[in-house]
C-alpha cells in the first residue's frame, strides 16, 4: 500500500492534536495526577510558578508534538488498511505501548526511577495514542 499524505482527513488530525493535548492537561492536572507527578519528579507549582515561560514552552512543545504523533499515526491507519473502529483502537494501543511503553522502560530502570512514575508518564501517551487511532479510521 502506498502512503498518499492528500488522503489523510486532516480535520481529524486537528481533532486527534485537541484531544491528545486536552488529554495531557487532563492527566497531569491536580484532578488526576499532578500530585503524584510533582512527588516524584520533585517539579513544584511554585517553579511553574516563579517561571511562566516554562509551562507555556511546554505547552508549545506538546502541540507540535500531538501534531506528529497525530499524523504518524493517520498513517500508519492509511499504510495498515486499517478501516473499523476496532482496528484503529488496536493501532493506537499497539503503537503507544509498542513504541513508547517499550522503550521508556529500559530508561526509567537505568535511571532508578520509581514504577509510579513510568505509569504516569507512560499511561497518558498509551491511553492518547489507543484513542486517536481510532479518529483516522472511523472519520475517513
Amino acid at each position: 500500500m502506498e502512503l498518499a499524505f492528500s488522503d489523510i482527513n486532516y480535520l481529524a488530525v486537528l481533532a486527534g492534536v485537541v484531544v491528545n493535548v486536552v488529554a495531557g492537561a487532563l492527566w497531569y492536572s491536580p484532578l488526576l495526577f499532578a500530585n503524584p507527578w510533582m512527588a516524584e519528579t520533585g517539579i513544584s507549582m511554585e517553579q511553574f510558578n516563579e517561571n511562566p515561560s516554562l509551562a507555556f514552552e511546554g505547552c508549545v512543545v506538546s502541540i507540535f508534538a500531538s501534531v506528529i504523533i497525530v499524523i504518524t499515526l493517520a498513517m500508519i491507519v492509511q499504510l495498515t488498511g486499517a478501516s473499523t473502529a476496532a482496528e484503529g483502537v488496536l493501532r493506537g494501543l499497539l503503537a503507544g505501548v509498542g513504541f513508547v511503553a517499550a522503550t521508556q522502560l529500559p530508561n526509567y530502570t537505568f535511571e532508578s526511577r520509581s514504577l509510579k512514575i513510568y505509569v504516569i508518564n507512560v499511561g497518558y501517551p498509551v491511553v492518547t495514542f489507543t484513542t486517536i487511532g481510532l479518529l483516522p479510521t472511523v472519520w475517513q
